[in-house]
């Protein structure tokens, strides 16, 4: 019981200096048109669409830490075709000095052997874990979002 009880005090420790706040409207469309414009680049001269979710955020250290699915698609013909992709955690530094959020860089893990140790040093503890451990659920729910934005914007 008395393991438990410092468990919790530990996380909730650890959570104060984090927080999960939301963005306003104008935050998210800084955030995305970061995301779309330095994240990743077109392969095959299409058009890169992007949905997140926001695991955490330190205001003191200017970090937005989230899961990114981003999707490149492409006309061809009357279809529309995907191009390249990812589905990664990341790091995004930002600051607020002028009032407006800025995004100014972001973090990718680094693949195989070092992601995990890359994810643990990259993100705060809590975030740490839904990033280790970001199933299939949410994946899908970014998918559907990228994939409805895409099919409207290239009727």
């Amino acid at each position: 019981m008395r393991r438990n009880v410092f468990r919790v005090m530990f996380v909730f420790w650890l959570l104060a200096g984090c927080s999960n706040s939301a963005v306003t409207e104008e935050d998210g469309q800084e955030i995305e048109r970061y995301i779309r414009q330095e994240v990743m680049s077109p392969n095959f001269g299409g058009e890169i669409f992007s949905a997140y979710e926001i695991l955490a955020s330190n205001e003191e250290k200017g970090e937005i830490y989230l899961w990114a699915l981003i999707e490149e698609y492409y006309k061809e013909g009357a279809e529309v075709e995907q191009g390249s992709g990812m589905s990664v955690p990341m790091v995004l530094k930002v600051d607020r000095s002028e009032g407006a959020l800025k995004v100014i860089s972001h973090t990718l893990p680094r693949d195989g052997s070092f992601y995990a140790d890359d994810i643990k040093d990259m993100f705060p503890y809590f975030a740490e874990l839904k990033a280790l451990d970001y199933s299939s659920g949410p994946i899908k729910k970014l998918i559907k979002e990228v994939e409805a934005e895409a099919a409207e914007k290239l009727k």
